[in-house]
C-alpha cells in the first residue's frame, strides 16, 4: 500500500516535472524565433551597409577620376597654349 502511495507521489512529481520542462521548450522556441527574426534582420542591415558601401567607392573613384581627367585636359591646353606662343 505505501509502495503504490510512493509510486503515484513519484507520478505526480514527474507529471509536474514533465509540465515545466514543456512551459521551457515552448517559451524557449518563442525566444529561438525572435533571435532568429532579430537576426535576419541584421543580416539584412549589414547587407544595406555594405551595398551602399560598395556604391559609395565606386562613385568616389569615379570622382577621383574625373578630378585627374580634369586636371589632364587643363594642364594638356595649358602647355598647348604655350607652345602656340613660343
Amino acid at each position: 500500500m505505501q509502495e503504490a502511495e510512493e509510486l503515484r507521489m513519484s507520478k505526480k512529481k514527474l507529471e509536474e516535472h514533465t509540465r515545466r520542462l514543456q512551459g521551457t521548450v515552448k517559451k524557449l522556441g518563442r525566444k529561438n524565433y525572435y533571435l532568429e527574426q532579430k537576426g535576419r534582420v541584421l543580416r539584412e542591415l549589414v547587407e544595406n551597409y555594405k551595398s551602399q558601401y560598395r556604391i559609395l567607392k565606386g562613385f568616389a573613384l569615379m570622382v577621383f577620376i574625373l578630378g585627374k581627367l580634369i586636371i589632364g585636359l587643363y594642364l594638356l591646353g595649358f602647355f598647348y597654349w604655350q607652345l602656340m606662343f613660343v
